[in-house]
């Protein structure tokens, strides 16, 4: 078997300028000489493969070649052929989830032979999304250089994993391509959540996977594409905007020059999703939203764009594989609506793509940072919301309180909540509410919840109510939960 060291240089010798191109830069695709036995870099010692299913495993050799595999779970022997190109795909049945380590051989009829070690059989996510899904276990920024982001308790969290080499991660580079590309830039290996590694974990993907892996016991394999910074209009096929008014999204001829390279139309799928769309995966977790906050109206029927063709990709035409996503948070002291149109437009999003659900994060936010450091609540929520639903955990209580109706009288608004057992507030009154006048203006309100759970709204200066919101501006923290600890998301209601 050839070393690990010897395999990187393999693999990026044959993959061209793809390895050498600057992260931010588009590139060009490069599709290896098809002369020996090549296979995409995630493809690798330490991966972890969906059970129950049929992992695919794919890559070039000579045209025409035949290719043999063989997995140590399994007496079968797959057996397929290169086309003309030397391009081949085949399909490994999986057994159930183990912790044992297992083997697979990929062979070709030219003696070629790629030896995969250390393989696992679980549960494979795809995580992807922007700078708070990329955030590291360790923080962003530097101490010395007085721009610490940190995460809070990491070396104390990262230290409970110690014992869970079955929790395994890899992280595609940054690559941002006006075509599709066949690998990705390798970031990082398949990592397992032990020691210093796990501070490399994106911290949802960190909170989220250990808690599946503690949940589930079988190991968690999630490969996350992530990408600070970038609009989701990078992240899915360009020709897909062309359905699109073009007040909708963003060109590159639109955006700064430092933006254009990583968020112009379809770059970030090219470069980053297209070439693991083989890699069989349970489901996928989002989490970007923060700079599309400028074209709010359009960005619920933008992610559903997005959701299909991810699903179109995969073959996926009754939408099985799940789509779960992470509403942004108050950001920063804004005062404004910036950001809450955003987070209503991922809420609307829930009524377009089928299979999707969601998590609020209204409760975790940070005055100071976009960033903020308790990445523990929304990871674990996810991680709930996951189980609940995907592994039909019914005793994990995961909805949230939505409104469900809103009964306007003459001095006050009650509000009725879907999920709202339990419903309270953790401080003395409840901030961040507003009625609106007959004549469109806003005006601070006070909010009492009832003994029947419903919430009454009410404000000196306001007589015959015409609207009512909650945390529905940019900066915001939720301070009211139901029973099951999951807070009221930001709503806005008109009569």
């Amino acid at each position: 078997m050839k070393s690990l060291k010897s395999f990187v240089l393999v693999a990026l010798v044959l993959m061209g300028t793809c390895a050498c191109t600057e992260p931010d830069e588009p590139v060009v695709g490069k599709h290896p000489k098809p002369s020996k036995l090549w296979m995409p870099v995630f493809l690798n010692d330490g991966m972890v493969v969906q059970q129950n299913a049929s992992a695919a495993y794919w890559g070039t050799t000579n045209p025409n070649a035949t290719v043999t595999a063989e997995a140590s779970w399994t007496d079968e022997v797959v057996v397929t052929k290169a086309n003309a190109e030397g391009e081949w795909k085949l399909e490994i049945p999986t057994s159930a989830g183990s912790m044992e380590p297992q083997r697979v051989v990929i062979r070709d009829s030219h003696n070629g032979a790629k030896h995969i070690n250390d393989v696992l059989v679980g549960e494979v996510w795809h995580f992807a999304g922007q700078s708070n899904m990329e955030m590291p276990m360790r923080g962003f920024g530097s101490v010395a250089n007085g721009n610490y982001q940190p995460i809070e308790n990491a070396n104390e969290e990262v230290a409970l994993t110690a014992n869970m080499p079955h929790f395994r991660y890899f992280k595609v580079g940054y690559q941002a391509s006006d075509v599709p590309m066949n690998d990705v830039r390798e970031n990082k290996w398949w990592k397992a959540s032990v020691a210093t590694e796990a501070l490399e974990y994106s911290a949802i993907a960190f909170f989220c996977g250990r808690k599946m892996a503690t949940e589930l016991n079988v190991p968690i394999g999630i490969i996350c594409t992530p990408y600070g910074g970038t609009r989701i209009e990078a992240w899915m096929p360009a020709s897909r905007l062309s359905s699109f008014d073009p007040a909708d999204y963003k060109e590159a001829s639109e955006l700064s020059e430092s933006a254009a390279k990583k968020s112009a139309p379809g770059l970030l799928y090219n470069g980053m999703v297209h070439p693991i769309m083989p890699y069989v995966v349970r489901g996928w977790a989002w989490y970007q939203g923060e700079s599309n906050r400028d074209n709010s109206q359009a960005y619920a029927r933008l992610q559903q764009a997005m959701v299909d063709e991810w699903r179109k990709a995969k073959g996926d035409t009754n939408a099985q594989l799940p789509f779960y996503y992470v509403q942004i948070s108050g950001i920063g002291s804004n005062s404004d609506e910036y950001g809450a149109n955003l987070i209503q437009a991922q809420w609307d999003a829930l009524k377009l793509i089928p299979n999707s659900y969601i998590i609020t994060t209204s409760d975790v936010g940070d005055t100071n940072f976009i960033h903020y450091p308790n990445k523990k609540v929304p990871g674990e929520r996810l991680a709930n919301l996951i189980l609940n639903k995907s592994y039909n955990r019914t005793d994990i209580k995961v909805a949230a309180p939505v409104v469900s109706s809103v009964n306007y009288q003459s001095d006050k608004v009650v509000v009725s909540f879907e999920n709202g057992e339990g419903l309270h507030s953790t401080e003395g009154t409840i901030p961040y509410v507003q009625l609106v006048d007959d004549a469109g203006k806003l005006h601070t309100a006070t909010a009492t919840i009832k003994a029947d759970g419903t919430m009454e709204v009410s404000s000196a200066s306001v007589v015959n109510p015409k609207g009512v919101r909650y945390c529905f501006l940019s900066w915001h923290i939720s301070t009211v939960f139901n029973s099951a600890g999951i807070p009221l998301a930001p709503f806005k209601h008109s009569k």
